[in-house]
């Protein structure tokens, strides 16, 4: 039987309509079913080439306030973190044994000084009588001989008194250098010992930072390369390189690396923790943000948006400054990726958020 006219004009427009149909579910599942996602072209730029390390903060000309002689401490003027300045008075010991000392070396010395005017008289005396012949040459000589005894004892008690006066002026120790104190090691009523620290002081103006930089990127830094030294108590300061120690730690396979501030840093400690970042240049080529990179199993990668799914594609970078990398294989130029990779699936449907 054949089609009457109604369904031959039926049978195209059934055409039509799930044609239209299937063009409406495919648009769906490109721009509804696919998650929009921000992208990023792949395009040629210039990142900082930057290596970092650990560090330490330490002082060049490192001061230790020590006293000369055993004594007794009567005061300490200062504290930690007290600026001083050259010459000032920091600690006071007590002098009296000194004081003692002293006395008792003048009373020798005058005992000494009397007893060689007397020997020296004796020496003419016999010097006169034995021309006469009344004495032995002997005792010439014996009398001589206890004259030159007499002088040496008046040399040592000279000596005994000068070293006597000498070590107390030591009983006030004095700042050497302007700087700052970095350490109280004793306290009053303490018994000071020869060499045993009081104090210790540095100069700011000495303060540097010393790295520890992986032998493997030591060679790209130079003497005078900008650095930003960041403590653990907080707060960057700028820096330069000043020299690089040629010796290597051959276990650690690191370089020694000194850096000096700019300027001095308000608060520090000795042997505080930081953190150098040394630039050592720009390096150009392919860039992408760091947030774009992901690992698939062992392989480091970028998510490329491609037919409508966010496709893994595996890359070798190379320098980064903490926000961007630098990418030496792997992308084309122009080429869009994800810029946040982190939640999106490999293989999942993608589409770039409307107007990139």
């Amino acid at each position: 039987m054949s089609p009457t006219i109604p369904e031959l004009i039926r049978k195209p427009a059934v055409i039509t309509a799930a044609a239209i149909i299937v063009i409406l579910f495919v648009a769906y599942r490109i721009f509804f079913g696919a998650a929009a996602v921000e992208t990023v072209a792949v395009r040629q730029g210039s990142v900082e080439a930057l290596v970092n390390g650990p560090a330490r903060i330490r002082a060049r000309v490192p001061v230790s306030i020590t006293p000369r002689f055993a004594a007794e401490i009567l005061e300490v003027r200062v504290d930690i973190g007290d600026s001083v300045q050259a010459g000032e008075v920091l600690v006071r010991l007590d002098a009296r044994d000194l004081q003692a000392r002293t006395s008792a070396s003048r009373a020798m010395l005058a005992r000494a000084e009397a007893d060689l005017a007397l020997a020296m008289s004796n020496e003419q005396r016999d010097r006169d009588v034995f021309k006469q012949g009344y004495i032995s040459r002997a005792a010439m000589e014996a009398t001589s001989t206890l004259r030159k005894l007499k002088q040496a004892e008046v040399t040592v008690a000279r000596e005994e008194l000068a070293y006597a006066g000498t070590q107390a002026e030591y009983a006030t120790l004095t700042a050497p250098m302007d700087g700052i104190i970095t350490a109280r090691l004793a306290e009053p009523g303490d018994n000071a010992a020869p060499g045993a620290p009081i104090l210790r002081m540095v100069d700011p103006r000495t303060l540097h930072a010393v790295a520890l930089i992986d032998e493997t990127v030591a060679g790209r830094i130079r003497p005078g390369m900008p650095v930003i030294i960041r403590k653990r108590t907080g707060g960057t300061t700028a820096g330069r390189v000043s020299r690089i120690r040629p010796e290597a730690d051959a276990a650690a396979r690191e370089f020694l690396v000194e850096v000096d501030f700019v300027e001095p840093p308000g608060r520090f400690t000795i042997d505080q923790e930081a953190e150098v970042t040394i630039t050592t240049g720009r390096e150009k080529g392919f860039t992408i943000p760091l947030t774009a990179l992901m690992q698939q199993e062992d392989r480091q990668g970028v998510l490329a948006l491609r037919n409508g799914r966010a496709m893994f594609q595996p890359v070798e970078t190379g320098t980064s400054d903490g926000k961007r990398v630098l990418v030496r294989k792997g992308l084309k130029s122009g080429e869009r990726i994800v810029r946040n990779a982190a939640g999106v699936k490999p293989g999942s449907r993608a589409r770039a958020k409307t107007g990139e």
